[in-house]
């Protein structure tokens, strides 16, 4: 996990990096752009970008993507209010009460597991809060439910695409 993390913390550093030179004896931050081009997922380094590059104008593209996306794989349109409420639960995946650390400090040197996210530091959202982040009334949600999961995994399945070939640019690049 603390490599995954190292990566993405690099990966957002060399986004705005104004450091561009090679380096013979370690991966530059020039490597790491380069593996991002070549990825292979354009929507996962998007997300990425957007999450942990903490670049706003990202968004809109991830938005389009999406969408475009999504009705590739199922035929038909989504409304963009699952899109938006979909990008904002990954935006804000971390437990509120322990912070994604998925432990509470009880004392200066003792700790126990966060009973909210039962130790995952993942924040769960209730079928209550998807309805009303996207804007859906929750007797009807039922009907959109099948969408947004859809959604999500699209968002999952881009940011582990990424990730992937990411790991191997790198790899070659090392």
């Amino acid at each position: 996990m603390t490599t995954l993390l190292r990566s993405r913390r690099h990966e957002a550093r060399a986004v705005n990096s104004r450091n561009l030179s090679w380096s013979e004896s370690s991966i530059a931050d020039i490597d790491v752009l380069t593996a991002r081009g070549v990825s292979g997922s354009t929507l996962g380094a998007d997300l990425e970008r957007l999450k942990f590059g903490y670049d706003k104008s990202a968004y809109q593209a991830c938005v389009d993507q999406l969408s475009l996306k999504f009705q590739r794989r199922n035929w038909h349109r989504v409304s963009a209010s699952l899109i938006h409420a979909a990008l904002h639960e990954f935006l804000d995946d971390r437990c509120p009460d322990c912070g994604g650390r998925a432990a509470i400090q009880l004392d200066v040197d003792e700790f126990a597991d966060c009973s909210t996210c039962n130790a995952t530091g993942q924040r769960r959202y209730t079928d209550a809060e998807r309805a009303h982040a996207s804007s859906v009334r929750l007797s009807a949600w039922s009907h959109h439910e099948r969408d947004y999961l859809e959604l999500l995994e699209c968002i999952r399945a881009a940011v582990n695409s990424h990730r992937r070939g990411m790991t191997r640019a790198l790899a070659d690049a090392a």
